[in-house]
């Protein structure tokens, strides 16, 4: 596995799953994201990222979490 792939937010602590190729970052509160529809009372999200992508803020899930496919137990 390279660094980054190691290091990809799908195998951090503050990553949840949203479907098959994305999900959330946790890591801080969620932000304003505006009022785009009068339908929705709800106008603050975490932010969307891919599965693969990184930052600077990793941090590894303990390892007692982690499946031998890299799946969440």
């Amino acid at each position: 596995m390279s660094l980054s792939t190691e290091h990809a937010c799908e195998h951090c602590r503050y990553y949840t799953l949203a479907d098959a190729l994305t999900g959330n970052c946790h890591r801080f509160p969620p932000v304003f994201a505006g009022a785009s529809s009068p339908r929705e009372t709800h106008h603050w999200r975490f932010p969307a990222v891919g599965n693969h992508a990184w930052c600077g803020e990793f941090l590894p899930l303990p390892e007692a979490q982690m499946s031998s496919i890299g799946a969440t137990i």
